[in-house]
């Protein structure tokens, strides 16, 4: 699916919104440490299930075991969604797992080839970190998970950190390479905003009709050697 190309447009919660398949309002903020703080503290104040926030920029953005995560202003999506559902052993792995698998159909979908996920929650293209995904969970008398979603849409390399710029890429350097182009264009974030929200919802679903095939799909995924 072509995702068309802009210059850099900011993200729009009005457009999020309506694209947003749980049917609650969607938050942009300019500036945050953390989306994924942010919502942790939503949650505990009792916001339902489906909750979004988008970050154009996060100052502490994270990854798995604290590492951290460098969200270039304006050039990602970095946002953070609720879930409200037992937080046990057999829960947990489908949490990060219906994450990865819908990043991995949606980067598909754009037709870009060499896209799978690395254990337990990265998506690779051709090797290279385009995703990642922290999953952080709460629980007491109303348990809830908070997904937080990394996904390089527009940058060149140059946009990387020096030690990181080997090692990762973007959704427009993907497309550029895949069509021989030396140049990226940048794509619209909101509309790839939407197509990602459409497939984890769709993901989210399999997780209580049949967390199996939700798993098989994320096993026949998986990359088995991300040796570069």
């Amino acid at each position: 699916m072509p995702v068309e190309s802009f210059s850099v447009l900011p993200l729009d919660s009005t457009v999020l919104t309506a694209a947003s398949p749980w049917g609650i309002p969607v938050q942009v903020l300019s500036e945050t440490t953390s989306s994924n703080d942010d919502l942790l503290r939503m949650g505990e104040e009792n916001a339902p299930a489906g909750t979004l926030l988008f970050a154009e920029r996060q100052t502490a953005g994270r990854g798995q075991f604290g590492r951290s995560w460098s969200s270039a202003p304006g050039l990602g999506l970095w946002f953070s969604l609720i879930l409200r559902l037992p937080i046990d052993d057999d829960t947990i792995p489908l949490l990060s797992a219906f994450a990865a698998v819908a990043l991995v159909e949606m980067i598909r979908g754009l037709c870009i080839a060499g896209c799978g996920i690395k254990s337990p929650n990265d998506v690779l293209i051709n090797r290279q970190k385009v995703a990642g995904i922290l999953v952080e969970t709460r629980v007491g008398r109303d348990p809830f998970a908070v997904v937080g979603i990394g996904l390089n849409v527009n940058h060149s390399r140059d946009d990387f950190p020096e030690e990181l710029r080997n090692r990762s890429c973007s959704v427009a350097m993907a497309i550029a390479n895949g069509n021989g182009k030396d140049k990226r264009e940048l794509l619209d974030r909101n509309k790839l905003a939407a197509i990602l929200l459409r497939h984890l919802r769709e993901q989210e679903r399999l997780m209580s009709t049949d967390p199996g095939l939700l798993l098989s799909t994320w096993n026949e995924m998986l990359i088995r050697d991300t040796t570069p």
